[in-house]
């Protein structure tokens, strides 16, 4: 009890004794203390003086002699000092914490401020959209585009007019569900009569737009578009992207040329990159973000499939499918 503050079982057991036996508490019957507590009158002295600085032994008006105070004052009084002890050593820690912290701030800030030329983050849409327009290419645009939706077919109003009109180079990838979309033909018809390119794939994994080969654009989330974009302007990550789009590019083909995209067993391409996706796990909803389409043609397609192999199941479809090389 209260070991922390010194009180050990030693002094306890002095104080004890003098409590049941104040009579002891005379400077002349020291001996006589000593040899009740079964201690060299020496230890019993030093055990006094200990019990004089904790407050638990006090002078009588008589000299020569001090008696023991009641417990209840002395525990009480020792209570309040470990009281005052914890909250100044809560006061420190807290202290210390808020010094922790601000260190921890500090060096986070520095840290940003290192990497915010890389990196810049755009939260929600709107802020996405405005800084959009604020790039200005000097050499090129490459984008691959889920296309949603199909642009304003003004070609004063068109979005690239501006950039196309000064010469820069614009390389669009799109998915094979925008294309089949009412308008997207006529879109790309315009944008390529303007002097764009435009290339049709299966499936495309996100938004990406690359500005030169400086800035790489991408959503913060690919799966919500509201959520915001985050800009990259490091190389590492530049180069990373523009691989990516050159890898997507070499596989796309040109919808103005190529009037079908179907493989020899009678699948179409989109159909394929369904199957590709499928037997690397992906999800009804993934399959459906990456082919830019309804969770609806994601089950029409693979009810037709499975129908076609006999399949009673998407495990047995990816099975057959690949048996029939229909899968790579």
């Amino acid at each position: 009890m209260f070991d922390s503050s010194g009180l050990t079982e030693e002094l306890l057991a002095v104080y004890r004794t003098l409590l049941q036996k104040p009579e002891f508490g005379r400077e002349s019957r020291l001996n006589e203390l000593a040899a009740e507590l079964e201690q060299t009158e020496a230890e019993t002295a030093r055990d006094l003086e200990k019990l004089r600085e904790l407050g638990f032994l006090v002078p009588s008006w008589i000299d020569g002699v001090e008696y023991p105070l009641d417990p209840s004052v002395t525990f009480s009084r020792l209570a309040a000092r470990r009281q005052q002890e914890i909250e100044s050593l809560s006061n420190e820690l807290r202290s210390d914490q808020l010094a922790a912290d601000k260190f921890t701030a500090d060096l986070a800030n520095f840290l940003v401020q290192r990497t915010t030329p890389d990196v810049e983050i755009l939260e929600g849409r709107e802020l996405a959209n405005q800084r959009m327009q604020h790039f200005e290419p000097k050499k090129s645009i490459w984008g691959i585009n889920e296309g949603d939706r199909v642009v304003n077919m003004d070609p004063k109003v068109l979005p690239d007019r501006h950039h196309l009109d000064r010469g820069i180079e614009i390389r669009y990838i799109y998915s094979e569900a925008f294309w089949k979309r009412p308008g997207a033909p006529e879109f790309v018809q315009l944008l390529t009569s303007l002097g764009g390119t435009v290339r049709i794939t299966p499936s495309v994994p996100f938004r990406l737009v690359i500005f030169d080969d400086e800035s790489a654009v991408m959503g913060i989330d690919p799966d919500d578009h509201t959520v915001g974009a985050v800009v990259h302007h490091s190389r590492a990550v530049v180069r990373l992207a523009m691989e990516l789009h050159l890898n997507l590019w070499d596989r796309a083909v040109d919808p103005l040329k190529e009037e079908r995209w179907a493989r020899e067993g009678g699948i179409s391409a989109q159909e394929a990159e369904f199957l590709r996706l499928l037997v690397h796990g992906a999800t009804d909803e993934q399959v459906a973000r990456k082919l830019g389409v309804s969770m609806r043609t994601v089950r029409r397609i693979a009810a037709k499939l499975s129908e076609q192999v006999g399949a009673s199941g998407r495990f047995e479809l990816g099975v057959r499918a690949a048996q029939r090389g229909w899968v790579d």
